[in-house]
């Protein structure tokens, strides 16, 4: 029988965003969750790195020099349509990129930039069909949970 600790260690998560230290921080939390995490620096990279490998998650910066995140994410959507997609925008409450984003790229999640530690974890999770932080039961649907609201919590920029 697999482990969730091994399932969690056997994904690859890719990374992109133009900001150096962001990529670090999704790194660093994503490790310390148990994954294998590559970065990329911008769209054009981030789709070479998804032709070459075998992606499960990817989570994508919306606001980046020279192509959007959801025009990455539509485009990672042809080359591997099992990946499950992330946004993270400082643009939420944009709704032509959430429209855009939902609409053209199918993202799995839309993740708040600063986010909270714990909505990234459970997002990765959730994609894998793990349940983690939540109380669903094992088994259950995979549905997108709302994004955390409670105060505190550490924030990530």
């Amino acid at each position: 029988m697999t482990t969730r600790e091994e399932l969690i260690g056997r994904a690859t998560v890719l990374c992109v965003d133009d900001e150096r230290h962001v990529l670090w921080s999704l790194e660093r939390l994503l490790h310390r969750f148990g994954c294998r995490v590559l970065l990329a620096n911008t769209g054009s990279e981030a789709l070479d790195v998804l032709e070459r490998e075998h992606i499960d998650v990817m989570i994508c910066d919306e606001a980046m020099p020279g192509i959007s995140g959801t025009e990455v994410l539509r485009e990672a959507k042809t080359i591997s349509p099992d990946t499950k997609r992330i946004l993270l925008t400082a643009h939420c409450g944009d709704e032509e990129v959430v429209l855009s984003a939902v609409n053209d790229a199918e993202i799995f999640r839309l993740l708040p930039k600063p986010w909270k530690e714990g909505d990234v974890r459970r997002a990765v999770g959730d994609a894998l069909g793990l349940s983690v932080g939540t109380t669903r039961p094992t088994g259950a649907p995979t549905a997108p949970l709302p994004l955390s609201t409670e105060k505190g919590g550490e924030d990530n920029t």
